[in-house]
């Protein structure tokens, strides 16, 4: 489908020998290749020859790049990454690996210790479920600790928080109210009604809302060195998950022509109609920083128990014992159908995030009922982590695309079956079955909820292994070249940028990266697999030490 646009590639490079810049000595890989190729040749910024070495390309003014043997991949896309969080969390006190509850408590005292008078405690990211001993934290853990300083530490996936005592007084929760608002829960004590501390999906809400907004400045600075980061990991690209309220940021970076790699944006708003003219207003740089759609949320996580499923989760509270999750405030009052709407009216990419086997299908089926060719539309759910079994026919055949984060398949597999079960674990995560399907499955990473490391994320992909070092679910296992697909072409797909980007063939932008070891090696030792040197459109970008 992309003959004419090469063609005419070739045709316009055709008479422009040398190249500005040759690879050599190279095991280049990419969809569309047979084997690896020793040899590419740049010319502005577009690859013009991917194949044998050609010496009509170097003259001497060429930059000639002598990759050494190594393994040279197209520049990985990550199809899911919160940058601005990102590169906030950077700067906050970080909890991911904590070991148990002492840790964490002295973890947030030490980091206290450094903040003004008043200034909150945010960052967090925690996740009990390694711990030996696995307690749900409570405000009482951290009041002593932070005494005034509001607080408010996300856990790892986001969809809960947990909250101290100033933090509750800012927001007048007691134990006489307020009731749980639409979409969220409040987390009590069975016997004297008191918050723990512990808010949940639209509940954060109520506390989130005082913590200070940065300013723009702030904002610009977390998105550099988020950048900095995920070019550190062979990132070239992504598709990147903003609030409205973060786009002036967004336009001050578009106006920066020397920007280091590519933003797609996905804002998340609650009427997408009333916000279509401030999107078309955006200041983008096309081709690196500009909105390509919306994006919604039907429900919450496994994790935190709000991931909206068919059948109850195992082992509930004796006070809700068919709890089986929640739908996101919107959904039950149709603002998500009429968001839908909206996009499909406006020319908008719509991606959703949809992780309970229940949400997705509610998901395929709001879909097909609004958009008459959805595989033109290239409408996404984002996680698509548990499905039931005879929905995994139902993407391919509709075409909705598949946008999944494979390192999450590490982490929830240390819980996943006490929460749901075996048989219903089956059907999550279920890669090769979606790719069997004829489904276009593209990954990412979820940053900053776990690592952007994408080398983690083809482990966890390719040998189901988890971190307790078992193996889950290996029938959904995939092979190397299927996975790098998914953080390639597949993910260029799912960006609607595949006809530029997510390959090395000519015609495409040059954005790749040399790595240090062959992900192609028997038993690679995933966590050491880094960059050598990433390249952008032709230009170096990053370079290890």
């Amino acid at each position: 489908m992309f003959a004419p646009l090469l063609a005419a590639s070739l045709l316009a490079f055709a008479a422009a020998p040398p190249a500005d810049l040759v690879i050599e000595n190279a095991r280049i890989w990419s969809d569309g290749l047979a084997g690896f190729a020793p040899f590419a040749a740049v010319v502005d910024g577009r690859f013009i020859h991917v194949g044998e070495r050609d010496e009509q390309w170097i003259g001497p003014a060429t930059e000639r790049l002598d990759a050494q043997s190594r393994v040279v991949v197209p520049g990985l896309i990550d199809s899911h990454v919160h940058m601005l969080g990102g590169g906030t969390n950077l700067a906050q006190v970080q909890l991911r690996d904590v070991a148990g509850k002492e840790d964490f408590i002295r973890t947030v005292a030490q980091w206290t210790r450094k903040l003004r008078p008043g200034q909150w405690v945010l960052g967090g990211r925690w996740s009990i479920e390694s711990w030996q001993s696995p307690e749900s934290p409570t405000k009482e853990w951290l009041d002593d600790v932070t005494g005034d300083h509001p607080l408010f530490l996300s856990r790892m996936d986001g969809h809960s928080a947990l909250v101290n005592s100033a933090a509750l007084r800012l927001a007048g929760i007691t134990k006489d109210g307020p009731a749980d608002p639409v979409g969220g829960v409040i987390d009590r004590d069975p016997e004297t009604g008191e918050p723990t501390g512990i808010l949940r999906e639209s509940a954060m809400h109520l506390v989130s809302r005082f913590i200070p907004e940065p300013s723009v400045d702030d904002k610009v600075e977390a998105l550099r060195a988020a950048m900095q980061h995920a070019l550190a990991h062979g990132i070239t690209a992504v598709s990147d998950i903003p609030s409205m309220g973060d786009l002036p940021a967004y336009e001050r970076l578009a106006a920066d022509d020397s920007l280091p790699m590519r933003l797609f944006l996905y804002p998340t708003a609650g009427d997408w109609a009333s916000v279509v003219s401030q999107v078309r207003r955006f200041g983008a740089r096309p081709g690196w920083i500009e909105v390509r759609g919306f994006k919604a949320y039907l429900d919450g996580s496994l994790g935190s128990r709000t991931a909206m499923m068919r059948e109850p989760f195992l082992a509930n509270r004796p006070d809700r014992p068919e709890w089986r999750g929640l739908f996101a405030e919107g959904v039950e009052d149709g603002s998500f159908a009429r968001n839908l709407k909206a996009a499909r009216a406006a020319g908008f990419q719509v991606i959703v995030h949809a992780i309970g086997d229940e949400a997705n299908h509610f998901l395929l089926n709001s879909l097909a009922a609004e958009f008459p060719d959805l595989r033109a539309a290239r409408c996404r759910s984002e996680h698509a982590q548990h499905l039931l079994p005879e929905d995994i026919q139902r993407f391919g055949d509709l075409g909705v695309i598949a946008s999944m984060q494979p390192y999450h398949k590490a982490d929830d597999g240390r819980y996943a079956e006490a929460i749901i079960g075996p048989e219903r674990s089956r059907s999550s995560y279920a890669y090769k079955s979606l790719l069997d399907a004829g489904a276009v499955l593209a990954f990412g990473s979820d940053w900053p909820v776990v690592s952007i490391d994408p080398m983690l994320g083809i482990e966890a992909a390719v040998t189901g292994r988890i971190l307790t070092g078992e193996t889950w679910q290996p029938q959904e296992n995939i092979t190397v070249s299927e996975a790098l697909r998914c953080y390639t072409s597949r993910a260029a797909y799912a960006l609607g940028r595949d006809d530029g980007i997510g390959r090395i063939a000519p015609g495409y932008r040059a954005d790749f990266v040399i790595l240090n070891a062959s992900p192609f090696d028997h038993e690679p030792q995933w966590s050491e697999i880094k960059p050598v040197a990433v390249y952008v459109e032709g230009v170096k970008r990053y370079e290890s030490r």
